[in-house]
């Protein structure tokens, strides 16, 4: 559903808002996005927050067509976003996850690994060619010690978990 098509008494989420507790607000239609028939409320209210987060390490990291890109927390609310968004660019991604989680990767285009122990090693197996940038959004001490480890470019490494890394 467009923003064109939402009518007075229409489910909706918007995003951003101020005062997004109050049973009324005004806000501009652009902001407007369904809610989508399937999901309650408390499903659907988490859906903006985290595409916008995912949309957000996406663009800093400056993910572009032909990119191979690292992203930890791959199956993850915000990981399962920015990994279809990374490959809507062109990019390769090479995504982390528990090892219960390969075939839901592979399905979304995205050639999963294992974290824990010896992810630097298999990551540099799948992805010989290197890795042109990466997404923390696992907030791990191994996901950023292997991101800088395999990134060149410290400014096409995003976070959304672990600031308090010098």
């Amino acid at each position: 559903m467009t923003a064109e098509a939402i009518a007075v008494g229409d489910e909706v989420i918007a995003h951003p808002v101020r005062g997004g507790y109050a049973t009324e607000v005004v806000v501009p239609v652009h902001t407007l996005v369904a809610k989508p028939d399937g999901l309650d409320w408390a499903a659907a209210s988490g859906l903006l927050l985290t595409g916008t987060a995912a949309a957000h390490a996406v663009t800093a990291a400056e993910i572009a067509e032909g990119d191979t890109v690292l992203v930890h927390g791959a199956a993850g609310g915000v990981g399962l976003v920015a990994v279809q968004l990374a490959v809507l660019r062109g990019a390769r991604v090479v995504g982390t996850a528990a090892e219960t989680q390969p075939e839901l990767l592979r399905d979304l285009g995205v050639t999963p690994v294992v974290y824990g122990d010896g992810l630097l090693d298999r990551v540099q197996e799948v992805a010989p060619g290197g890795i042109d940038a990466a997404l923390d959004l696992a907030g791990t001490d191994e996901a950023l010690e292997v991101s800088l480890a395999l990134v060149a470019d410290r400014r096409r490494i995003a976070t959304i978990a672990n600031f308090d890394r010098g």
